[in-house]
């Protein structure tokens, strides 16, 4: 009879499991959690990787305390009430499951120039200064021409990036370009020259000659996306046709102080 009552109860938790997997977390489901005999490690554990929808008033509060929720798992849910994790900042793509994945950023490894050869002939000619990425492909593989890309904003201060860690009105911090730009026209789209017997990536980001210089993506470089708002912060940015190659988004917009723009949003076109 015990075993029946074990057998039983693991189903039920089984079951609880598969049907939060596919919801948004609430109130409700905590209290749920709670009456099923879900330790606080594992309710904060499901919070912290679900997205979530919380009610943290003071009413709200109340009665999932009276319900048995611990204090702990109240504190967290007042912490992730104050934002929302389906609008976390940074560009997006729909993966092979058509779920949406975010591009990390992917740091210029090092950069190459021409200058030698331009001094030779008098500055006759521009040294091109050019940015490198490591390896010939992308980690963020896309299997269509035609790509869709969401882009989310957040201005605002006092908000949460994407490792969660208060950024207050500090731009200076991770994930800035989400924070200083607010539309994906701040953004350039180019496709990258694959050096195979170099294992690299790279793209020309300035010109040097004997009188002047310039910096930044030579707009003939740049290829054509439509943008619709969606809502509030939120873009899609559908690219023209693309071919097989390796393409990045790069922030062309104005860098804050103390901040270096040697990132750059890379994926694959296959």
């Amino acid at each position: 009879m015990k075993n029946l009552k074990l057998l039983f109860l693991s189903c039920c938790l089984s079951f609880s499991m598969q049907s939060f997997a596919q919801e948004t977390i609430t109130n409700e489901s905590v209290i749920q959690m709670v009456e099923l005999g879900f330790d606080d490690f594992m309710i904060i554990d499901k919070i912290n990787n679900s997205d979530v929808k919380f009610d943290a008033s003071i009413s709200a509060l109340s009665k999932m305390k009276d319900a048995g929720v611990s204090s702990e798992v109240l504190s967290l849910i007042m912490a992730k009430s104050r934002q929302n994790t389906k609008s976390k900042t940074g560009i997006y793509y729909a993966n092979s499951k058509g779920e949406q994945e975010l591009i990390q950023p992917s740091v210029f490894s090092g950069s190459n120039s021409n200058a030698a050869a331009q001094r030779l002939v008098s500055g006759l000619i521009n040294s091109k200064e050019k940015a490198q990425l490591p390896g010939i492909h992308s980690n963020n593989v896309l299997t269509t021409s035609s790509p869709e890309f969401t882009f989310i904003f957040d201005p605002s201060t006092g908000e949460v990036d994407n490792l969660q860690n208060s950024q207050g009105g500090d731009t200076g911090i991770f994930n800035w370009w989400f924070r200083t730009a607010s539309s994906p026209n701040e953004f350039v789209l180019v496709k990258l020259t694959v050096k195979e017997r170099k294992n690299l990536r790279e793209i020309i980001t300035g010109k040097n000659s004997w009188i002047s210089s310039s910096s930044g993506i030579d707009p003939k470089y740049a290829l054509n996306f439509n943008i619709e708002a969606v809502e509030g912060n939120k873009f899609i940015v559908t690219p023209d046709a693309l071919e097989p190659g390796e393409y990045c988004f790069i922030y062309q917009g104005a860098v804050p102080q103390g901040r270096d723009n040697q990132s750059v949003f890379d994926f694959s076109i296959q």
